[in-house]
């Protein structure tokens, strides 16, 4: 499909066949598009700092468990009406030592489930050409306005952790 300039209606004009499959195209190329919203996270600022002697300062995390990406951005979705869609998160993640690994993941914080999750990954590639250090989840999307966030689990917290994400959308037909 391409883009179609359509002429501005006149008064007694004809509305035809093809000028319905030019707005039908012109649909089609819009919904087609990739489109991006940013869910956070930092190739700069790392997720988490380790505090093994001494325990994490209040409000850090301190565990393996599901941590938030640094700067994370609640997105709201409406999944009542999504079919033809396809949600998919693009992330990209590293680590500071391969002793250490970190698994990406999309939270439905409204249901508390997980709406996608990536794989470990333990490159430090610095332009993230490690292996899995760029991924693509398949989001799950729930019905209804749902919350979703960027997350992370870590297999230790001895090394620094990054990663950054965007959602992307757009039509399977």
């Amino acid at each position: 499909m391409a883009w179609s300039i359509l002429p501005t209606f006149a008064l007694d004009q004809i509305f035809g066949y093809q000028t319905a499959n030019k707005i039908t195209q012109n649909l089609v190329t819009l919904v087609s598009r990739r489109t991006g919203r940013d869910l956070g996270g930092s190739r700069v600022v790392p997720n988490e700092v380790s505090y093994p002697l001494f325990g994490a300062p209040r409000g850090k995390p301190s565990g393996l468990g599901p941590s938030d990406a640094y700067d994370y951005v609640d997105i709201e979705i409406d999944g009542t009406n999504q079919g033809g869609l396809t949600y998919q998160a693009r992330v990209e993640v590293r680590v500071a030592d391969p002793g250490v690994s970190i698994t990406p993941k999309i939270r439905n914080l409204t249901d508390g489930t997980d709406a996608g999750t990536g794989v470990a990954c333990s490159a430090t590639a610095l332009d993230y050409s490690g292996t899995n250090q760029k991924q693509t989840i398949a989001i799950t999307l729930a019905s209804g306005i749902k919350k979703y966030r960027l997350q992370y689990t870590v297999s230790n917290v001895s090394f620094q952790t990054w990663m950054v994400g965007e959602l992307e959308s757009f039509t399977t037909s």
